[in-house]
């Protein structure tokens, strides 16, 4: 999760490595085109967030942390925000829909954090180096916070949509846990994506089409929108983690391997390369640098990227048809949009 960063003014800007930020640069584009169509509600929606992540109307056990760190502009939102409009809505309705989806996607951060078992040896190294764990108390208090914003909201439809998100992440935790004692095959990958970063996306574009009014044809065309752009999110956080140096991406490997987060490229390396597995497990025991530039460059001659970039360019078309069935609209053109731009990226 590369995370956001809020300034005096409140709005977020790009913090990316520059390897990173160039990959990222046509979808950075599309998201700012959408931020400044909604400027006005989404400015709302980022008050409220900055108020609570820095204690003003906050809670005890959430560290403005959970919201607040260096990264892209926050997306979900603008899928809320584009949903709403894309299924007839306007935009007054959105902000409790697109709170409970920020508060839904920190507390899966939460959660992850403290995932994975203590005597595990390749998670107990990974802990070790980055620090620790954070504590499940977090993300309960986030999801309860979810819970009681969507009971607020006008659409009653909005609180069993949050129940169906919490539910799916649970069962991509529950897989989390099962890949303890097995290597990820790629549609674990998806599976655990769907039930990540896709449960929330998924979220995003069913609330806003439930804020709408729409019908359940819509509903579920908004819905498999967001899912298939969570996957395909999901790939493009993998794609970033190759182009970080050496020193960031020992970090986010031994975070990923401390959560119980697979990587495609790590999976499809694995398959290929019998030298990558005693690799990683050298890199998470010393955190050696020349080790990592050696894993890099074997994961993208075992084509790891190349499986990780195609996951995006699949999963993004995929999430371009699932808008056919809505009506021609400014809100519509600016999800297939957004959806290309992903797809551009993998390019």
């Amino acid at each position: 999760d590369q995370g956001l960063l809020v300034n005096e003014e409140r709005r977020y800007r790009p913090r990316l490595h520059r390897g990173v930020k160039k990959l990222a640069r046509p979808l950075l584009l599309e998201l700012e085109r959408a931020w400044d169509q909604f400027e006005e509600p989404l400015d709302r929606i980022e008050t409220v967030v900055h108020d609570l992540a820095t204690g003003q109307g906050g809670f005890e056990g959430v560290s403005p942390d959970h919201f607040l760190a260096p990264g892209i502009p926050r997306v979900r939102p603008v899928l809320v925000l584009l949903a709403t409009k894309a299924a007839g809505g306007g935009d007054t309705e959105a902000a409790d829909a697109a709170f409970s989806a920020e508060l839904l996607h920190r507390a899966i951060k939460a959660h992850d954090k403290a995932l994975g078992r203590q005597d595990g040896r390749r998670r107990r190294i990974a802990r070790r180096l980055i620090g620790g764990a954070a504590h499940w108390l977090s993300g309960h208090h986030l999801t309860l916070r979810a819970l009681e914003v969507a009971r607020a909201a006008p659409a009653p439809e909005l609180m069993g949509e949050v129940l169906d998100a919490m539910r799916e992440i649970c069962e991509g935790h529950q897989l989390a846990e099962d890949l303890r004692d097995r290597d990820a095959s790629e549609q674990d990958y998806r599976d655990y994506a769907e039930g990540h970063i896709g449960a929330i996306y998924s979220f995003c574009g069913r609330s806003g089409a439930r804020l709408a009014g729409a019908d359940p044809q819509v509903v579920g065309a908004l819905g498999r929108y967001g899912r298939r752009m969570g996957v395909a999110w999901h790939a493009m956080e993998d794609a970033w983690t190759l182009n970080l140096p050496d020193d960031e991406l020992v970090s986010v490997l031994a975070r990923h391997a401390a959560t119980g987060r697979p990587m495609l490229p790590l999976i499809a390396g694995m398959h290929a390369d019998p030298e990558v597995d005693p690799l990683l497990d050298h890199i998470l025991a010393t955190g050696e640098l020349a080790s990592a530039a050696e894993l890099r460059q074997r994961l993208l001659q075992a084509g790891g990227l190349f499986a990780t970039k195609r996951m995006m360019a699949e999963e993004s078309l995929g999430a371009r048809r699932a808008l056919r069935e809505l009506d021609p609209s400014e809100a519509r053109e600016t999800l297939d949009r957004i959806a290309s731009s992903l797809a551009r990226s993998a390019a």
